[in-house]
C-alpha cells in the first residue's frame, strides 16, 4: 500500500516529466553508456539503497531486541554517499542511449520471473517519459533522504527509506514484473 506522498511524488514526477521531449533508449549519446541498466542497478543503486535501508532498524534474536541507527559522524557521512550515490544513479538511468542488459542476455538471473530485457528495451523505448517520471520520483526521494542525512533526523530518513523503496517498486512493477495473474 503506498502513502499519499509516495503517490503525490510519483505523480508529480510524472507531469513534470511527461512534458519533456521523448528521448528514445536507442538514440546515439554522448555519454558513455557501456554499462547497462541492469549493471547500474546491480553497481550503484541497489547496494546504496540497501545500505540506506539497512541504516535504521531493529533486530531480534535471543539475546533481546537490537537498535541499529547511524551514531557517529563516520556513519552519517557514510550515509550521505550513499544518498548521493543514489542521485548520481538516478542520473546514469536517464542517458539516452543507456541497455537494459547486454546484447543477448537474458532475464535477470536474479529476478527470473521479470521481462526479458529486449521486452523491457521495448517498453521504455514506447513510454521513455513514463520510465523518466519514475527516476525523477526517485531521485526526489533520494534528495529527502539526504537532507534527512544532514540534518541527522533519524525518524525522516527511516520514514523516507519506506517512500524510497515505494518508488522502486513503482518502476519494477511497470517496466520489469509482469502482472502477477489474478491481481
Amino acid at each position: 500500500m503506498q502513502s499519499a506522498v509516495a503517490k503525490l511524488l510519483i505523480m508529480s514526477a510524472f507531469i513534470t516529466t511527461a512534458s519533456l521531449a521523448q528521448t528514445s533508449a536507442s538514440t546515439p549519446s554522448k555519454f558513455n553508456t557501456l554499462a547497462t541498466i541492469r549493471d547500474v542497478m546491480d553497481s550503484v543503486v541497489d547496494p546504496n539503497a540497501d545500505a540506506l535501508w539497512d541504516s535504521v532498524r531493529t533486530e531480534i534474536n535471543a539475546s533481546g531486541a537490537h537498535i541499529y541507527q547511524p551514531q557517529s559522524d563516520a556513519d552519517w557521512l557514510a550515509l550521505r554517499y550513499n544518498a548521493v550515490a543514489l542521485l548520481e544513479g538516478g542520473n546514469a538511468l536517464l542517458m539516452p542511449g543507456r541497455r537494459v542488459a547486454p546484447q543477448g542476455a537474458g532475464t535477470d538471473p536474479e529476478i527470473p520471473y521479470a521481462y526479458p530485457p529486449q521486452q523491457i528495451e521495448a517498453m521504455l523505448e514506447a513510454e521513455r517519459p513514463v520510465f523518466n517520471g519514475f527516476v525523477a520520483a526517485f531521485q526526489s526521494v533520494a534528495m529527502d533522504m539526504l537532507r534527512a542525512i544532514d540534518s541527522r533526523n533519524v525518524a525522516k530518513l527511516d520514514e523516507f527509506g519506506e517512500v524510497l523503496d515505494q518508488a522502486c517498486e513503482a518502476c519494477h512493477s511497470h517496466f520489469w514484473y509482469p502482472p502477477i495473474p489474478g491481481n
